[in-house]
């Protein structure tokens, strides 16, 4: 694996400071993060492939990581520092070996799989060093170190994914598989698994084998010819799964492919081409209420690859691990970890604020509350189960890439942001700007909150300053606060998103004149510490209207929104006065999810509104309906025979070759505006308008459908003339 450079901004290390990071031959010196400093590095071993099919376990993680705490100023001024070491070459017996003889390492991360954690953890573990894996996901080593409180994961164990795969097969209608699973110790609990996870969901296993790199696949696709089964499940490494492919092809197999997480790899796309199209499979990613794979593309510009969150909570856990230490050295490091992911106090998040606050509160004796990019880090009597929850997609190779379904937790769990306030020792004398940001819904929605976060992340990558996090759901906590102005760290600016803060809004900036208010998508308050931003969709949504009428082949074409709200009227408006201006014989269906806000997040109701507009003979669809967007794009995988139309962001990495476009709003950018201007001293109250005008909206037109193009540019003069029309007398 290439090591890609940081996406550039104010206080990013140069690359080959990352490449120092993550060199093999990292040195025992070390190269200092933090210039300037004499203070002892807290270093940190790590065991991980840089090359390889392999190569997909978060390296860029690690140096980000690192680089960002850094940047937040280590341990009081402490650098950070990787120890390095590339299992994709050498003897990583050694490397084990090695690491865990030096005194200045007290946790080691990795290896990638769990033939190599059974192989090196003993040589860890007996040196009294902690190993924290973020990918061997095998069942075996929950029984094989069930007496060691120096073996963890990160990852869920794969007994979760594979009660997950038969979930998802027979959701689909799958009656028999046959099942193929490595002949290591990652497949071993797929083979002994599946049978029971089968039998719970009614589907029969046609045959099962294990594999390895010698055996003749050629005579096993033969075999599975005679079987006959709807799908073959492959439990395998990417080298085997793209053998596996290739032998059922020549075979003539109608049977499809579905994999395991090991196979999300860019190696299965290399290798396969155009064959990979249609491939199906289970994998962990992270929990979407952290906004880590918001945060991860916006710095790589990419999505996280499987494994690189919890890689990076992987270092988060070394990091608070040397943090407890310093405040109880008498404990052992096992001791320290375990009271680490037993916190009961604040909860502190993944992002480099959050586990800046979580180490100064751990090194001063506290207790926070510490939560991952993966998901909760709560952890049963067994560290080496890995943690209680996990978050598992299934994905599908489309257009040449992965696209993901909505990621669900393998147990119940309720997201929860990080706390409002931070004062692990008193007054900090901490004098940057101090932004809230009140999102209508945890983030995840792929949609509205998710576009304000990527614009609250990139005010932190560009400015100094502390953010904070809060939804709908804190309303009780926030009108306490704001009435009785009990701030233990007093907001410098507050944001407030959605119109269901509308009187919430006018309630706090009323009663906190010295807080400056910056409210989206609510009503024109005309109070001189409050900016009103409207963004009228009318002009964007015209557009896509124009776009949906040319596509459709059955002259019928829908929306599904959240609720009869509103925010939602010009993106209603909008599209059926662009269908009409290109076709008036296109019929136009909008349906609602719900009567209230709670529409907004209901994709399973969504996605049956969708199958209904289908069988009505819909092919495309305009989704205004927040998260529960992602029940729509569920239920139109299904046929394929439906276009849509995504919202507010570019929603094509849902499905791209089904979302032909997405009526965006320019949140992110407004958001991130909004700081700069606060942070600038240029805070401005009054009413702003967004449109398509002034480039606050716009139709985007995804990747893979660059021939509708004109449908932006040759309509767009007519869109804004009807959108001025629509402006003169619609309430906004």
């Amino acid at each position: 694996m290439t090591l890609r450079p940081l996406h550039p901004g104010p206080g990013l290390l140069p690359v080959v400071m990352l490449l120092c990071i993550v060199t093999a031959a990292f040195s025992s010196a070390g190269c200092t993060a933090l210039a300037g400093t004499d203070a002892a590095p807290v270093r940190i071993g790590v065991l991980l492939p840089a090359n390889g099919p392999l190569a997909m376990h978060g390296l860029d993680s690690l140096a980000w990581a690192v680089d960002a705490l850094n940047r937040q100023g280590g341990f009081d001024g402490r650098p950070i520092e990787l120890i390095y070491r590339d299992t994709s070459t050498g003897n990583i017996s050694a490397y084990a070996e090695e690491l865990a003889g030096r005194g200045d390492i007290g946790v080691i991360i990795g290896p990638a799989t769990s033939a190599e954690l059974s192989e090196i953890a003993p040589l860890v573990t007996s040196q009294g060093k902690i190993l924290i894996s973020p990918s061997a996901t095998s069942g075996l080593i929950t029984a094989g170190f069930a007496e060691s409180d120096r073996v963890w994961r990160t990852c869920a164990v794969d007994g979760q994914q594979v009660k997950a795969v038969f979930r998802v097969l027979h959701d689909d209608g799958v009656r028999n598989v046959s099942l193929i699973t490595a002949d290591a110790t990652y497949g071993e609990t797929f083979a002994r698994l599946a049978p029971g996870a089968a039998a719970m969901t009614g589907i029969r296993i046609t045959g099962a084998v294990s594999v390895d790199a010698s055996d003749d696949v050629a005579g096993l696709a033969a075999r599975i010819g005679e079987e006959d089964p709807d799908m073959v499940v492959a439990a395998v490494y990417p080298e085997d799964a793209a053998r596996i492919a290739d032998a059922l092809d020549a075979a003539g197999s109608s049977a499809d492919l579905f994999l395991t997480d090991a196979c999300r790899s860019p190696y299965l796309l290399e290798a396969l081409g155009e064959r990979a199209e249609g491939v199906r499979g289970t994998s962990l990613t992270s929990d979407p209420s952290t906004g880590f794979a918001i945060a991860y593309e916006e710095t790589f510009g990419e999505m996280p690859p499987p494994f690189a969150a919890e890689t990076y909570d992987a270092l988060l856990l070394a990091v608070y691990t040397a943090a407890r230490q310093e405040a109880a050295p008498a404990e052992s490091p096992a001791e320290s970890l375990r009271r680490v992911v037993s916190g009961d106090g604040i909860t502190k998040g993944w992002d480099p604020q959050e586990a800046g606050e979580a180490i100064a509160t751990l090194r001063t004796g506290g207790h926070p509350a510490v939560t991952g990019a993966s998901g909760p880090l709560r952890f049963g009597a067994r560290s080496s189960a890995g943690p209680l929850v996990g978050y598992y997609t299934c994905w599908a190779v489309e257009g040449g890439a992965f696209c993901e379904s909505t990621p669900v937790p393998s147990a119940d769990v309720s997201p929860a942001l990080p706390g409002l306030s931070y004062d692990p020792a008193g007054d900090t004398g901490d004098d940057r700007p101090v932004v809230w940001m009140v999102y209508p819904l945890v983030k995840g929605d792929r949609s509205f909150a998710d576009s304000a976060y990527r614009g609250l992340f990139r005010a932190q990558e560009s400015f100094s300053i502390v953010k904070r996090e809060c939804t709908y759901g804190d309303l009780p906590l926030l009108d306490a606060v704001f009435a009785a102005q009990t701030f233990t760290e007093k907001p410098d600016l507050v944001i407030t998103e959605g119109f269901q803060f509308t009187d919430a809004s006018r309630r706090w900036a009323e009663a906190n004149p010295g807080i400056r208010f910056f409210t989206l998508e609510q009503a024109d308050y005309g109070l001189p510490n409050a900016c009103d931003v409207v963004m009228v969709p009318y002009g964007a949504s015209y557009l896509a209207g124009v776009m949906a009428a040319n596509i459709t082949s059955t002259g019928r074409i829908g929306a599904i929104a959240g609720a009869p709200v509103s925010v939602i009227d010009p993106f209603v408006e909008g599209f059926r006065a662009g269908s009409e201006a290109y076709d008036p014989s296109v019929n136009v269906t909008v349906r609602y999810v719900g009567e209230s806000f709670a529409g907004f997040g209901m994709p399973e109701r969504a996605g049956e509104i969708a199958r209904e507009l289908r069988n009505e003979g819909v092919d495309v669809i305009l989704m205004i309906a927040g998260s529960s967007n992602t029940g729509i794009v569920d239920a139109v995988r299904e046929t394929g025979d439906v276009y849509l139309i995504g919202e507010d962001t570019d929603q094509s990495y849902l499905a791209p070759s089904l979302v032909v476009a997405s009526v965006v709003k320019q949140i992110d950018r407004i958001v991130c505006h909004a700081v700069e201007e606060e942070v600038s001293g240029a805070f401005t109250p009054g009413r702003e308008v967004w449109t398509l005008e002034n480039d606050g909206t716009g139709l985007f037109i995804s990747p893979r459908f660059a021939d509708y193009a004109w449908a932006a540019t040759d309509w767009r003069e007519r869109a804004i003339a009807a959108e001025k029309e629509y402006l003169k007398t619609a309430v906004i």
